[in-house]
């Protein structure tokens, strides 16, 4: 069943290579958001355009890494036209380097991803997080 918003709702672009996170991911942030999903950071860079308001971008992608695929992305549009929260298996000072909004480490929770959401589009957080 494919979720109804209004117009304005805002579009978010979950980048991941592995399929059942980005799945889980899209399941529960397309109650609230438009959701487009992409496995790869080609799939990505496909998927984005001006509409999207926010992106879950996976650090380790196969190929085309996720610092690879913001750096592209930020050569296309204004950086501050979308909110960027990194995704990392690996805890550490590096990421605070990242040219990111956020940086969530995996695994993340239901909260971790409805917080910052919350944050960089301006929406109210989840509620029910159950």
């Amino acid at each position: 069943m494919t979720q109804t918003h209004p117009s304005d709702t805002p579009t978010v672009l979950l980048v991941d290579d592995e399929a059942a996170l980005a799945d889980s991911l899209a399941l529960w942030l397309e109650r609230r958001y438009h959701v487009r999903v992409a496995y790869s950071g080609r799939e990505a860079l496909q998927a984005f355009d001006d509409d999207v308001d926010l992106v879950f971008l996976d650090r380790n992608l196969p190929g085309l890494s996720g610092e690879s695929v913001l750096e592209e992305l930020h050569r296309r549009v204004d950086p501050a036209s979308f909110g960027v929260v990194m995704l990392s298996a690996t805890p550490g000072d590096e990421l605070a380097d990242l040219p990111a909004d956020d940086v969530l480490t995996k695994p993340v929770t239901k909260r971790d991803v409805f917080d910052a959401a919350a944050r960089l589009v301006g929406d109210a957080p989840e509620a029910n997080l159950d």
